[in-house]
């Protein structure tokens, strides 16, 4: 009897301790995103970038090692309305529970699976805005950092009930995001999983929001899109770029 006793108080300790460190690893965590999001320029600032549009001149090596350039137009309205208009080649339209893929005069409802990747992708950058991050909703815990052009960052992990778990890292000296890392699958290999890591670079400050100017995407370690931001507009986003291309 006694030694069952003394195993109960044992575990009973354990998983009071085991909470201990789970909730003082929330609060580092949330400690972390907090110093980021002043960085960035403060939860005012933050919120301005709840919509927006903004233009990207860049390079997409998808289809090989020399790459292709582009240009696109981008509009956004957090978290459920997105635009992607790549200048003669296709333009895609997420407006909650509908989407759309345009490619030159072909135009296509996408389908269940479509849609429900494009709406996770979404949510996964939604979590990289910070935006969502003060819900509780969101577990957010401390992993370790890696380096980002040779300089160290902290990560945070960041956990979420029916969504693919999103990592962040910021720099250890600027507290701003220098990359996030989650995974997607891959249109062009048939829908394969992979993981996708965003870099951040160039910060400027735009209506007192600090906003990477330079962005580029690895996937599986290889470079898949480099990028140059341009023209950023925050605030209300015209219905109309969320409507079904024409």
């Amino acid at each position: 009897m006694r030694k069952s006793m003394l195993v109960t108080v044992a575990v009973s300790l354990l998983v009071v301790s085991h909470r201990g460190a789970a909730a003082g690893q929330a609060d580092d965590a949330r400690a972390i995103v907090g110093q980021a999001i002043e960085a960035l320029g403060g939860p005012e600032a933050l919120k301005k970038q709840k919509a927006g549009t903004w233009k990207e001149k860049g390079t997409y090596f998808g289809t090989g090692e020399d790459g292709v350039p582009y240009t696109g137009e981008y509009a956004v309205e957090w978290p459920s309305r997105f635009r992607m208009e790549i200048s003669e080649i296709f333009t895609i339209v997420v407006n909650g529970d509908q989407g759309w893929i345009k490619s030159q005069d072909n135009l296509q409802e996408m389908t269940a699976e479509q849609l429900a990747e494009q709406k996770e992708e979404l949510h996964s950058s939604y979590i990289t805005t910070l935006l969502p991050l003060e819900e509780k909703t969101y577990k957010l815990s401390v992993i370790d950092g890696v380096e980002v052009d040779g300089k160290p960052t902290v990560g945070v992990k960041v956990s979420s009930e029916g969504h693919r778990d999103v990592k962040l890292y910021f720099d250890k000296e600027t507290h701003l995001p220098a990359k996030s890392e989650y995974v997607v699958k891959s249109q062009e290999q048939d829908g394969k999983e992979v993981t996708e890591e965003v870099f951040y670079a160039d910060y400027h400050k735009v209506e007192g929001l600090q906003v990477p100017k330079k962005v580029t995407l690895h996937r599986d370690g290889k470079k898949f899109v480099e990028a140059e931001n341009s023209e950023f507009e925050l605030g209300d986003v015209d219905d109309k770029l969320f409507a079904k291309p024409e």
